[in-house]
């Protein structure tokens, strides 16, 4: 029977148990299928081919088993590599606290006199919603974690919800960005109904304060944080300066 892989820790759980090339080829099957819903890199693909190859000697099962065993461990150990990438929490607190550091570099530091871009050309980059918010965060996250996704579609059962952007299965972003017609009123009824529609664990609100509707972010940030029972709420503000 084909194996069913939903996640990279279900994968390893997998190839720890295996018993016969069968086994090993039925996981392989089905964990190719899984990391190709991920976007993942054809290098990476390539990578698992690489690991997964094991040669098979006709005249000694106990050797082919042998290297069966080093193809799954070589493979586990990839997977392993490949999860370094997944966030913990303090660390990308971190990350998106220090998210105005890149818009400020990026944006507003000269570019160099030899170069072909020109402050002018910076200066015609502005941030009007969270469209704009999310392109930028998406592009700044993405090297840190190279499994993010953007625009996650999920069956909660009794609907549909869109991550803005999904980190893994339990860490979740959601971008806010306030406008003009935006009221403090609108934006807490928005947080709260995300709190509760998204499955996963880790739920960041990532929130570009363009028009600082927010007075008290310190205030705001303890109201929302921990509110939904088996959930971890992070509040992430952004108030900028110039965009």
């Amino acid at each position: 029977m084909l194996a069913d892989i939903t996640s990279m820790r279900n994968a390893i759980i997998e190839l720890k148990a295996v018993k016969n090339s069968n086994d090993f080829e039925s996981i392989l099957y089905s964990l190719r299928d899984f990391l190709k819903t991920l976007d993942m890199d054809p290098k990476c693909l390539m990578e698992l081919e690489q690991r997964a190859y094991y040669p098979i000697n006709e005249y000694s099962d106990k050797e082919t088993r042998n290297n069966l065993d080093a193809a799954a461990k070589r493979v586990i150990e990839y997977l392993e590599e490949i999860m370094t990438g997944s966030p913990t929490d303090d660390q990308l607190l971190v990350v998106l606290d220090n998210y105005y550091l890149f818009l400020e570099s990026f944006l507003e530091r000269p570019p160099h006199k030899r170069g072909s871009i020109q402050k002018e050309q910076l200066s015609a980059l502005k941030i009007q919603n969270e469209y704009d918010v999310q392109h930028l965060l998406y592009a700044y996250l993405k090297p840190l974690y190279p499994l993010a996704r953007a625009e996650v579609s999920e069956d909660t059962g009794y609907g549909t919800v869109r991550t803005d952007i999904f980190l893994d299965s339990e860490h979740v972003i959601e971008v806010k960005c306030t406008r003009n017609s935006m009221k403090l009123k609108k934006l807490t009824e928005e947080i709260e109904a995300d709190m509760v529609h998204y499955s996963a664990e880790h739920i960041y609100f990532f929130i570009y304060d363009k028009e600082k509707i927010i007075e008290n972010p310190q205030l705001f940030r303890n109201t929302y944080e921990n509110k939904v029972k088996g959930k971890q709420i992070h509040i992430v503000i952004h108030q900028p300066k110039i965009l």
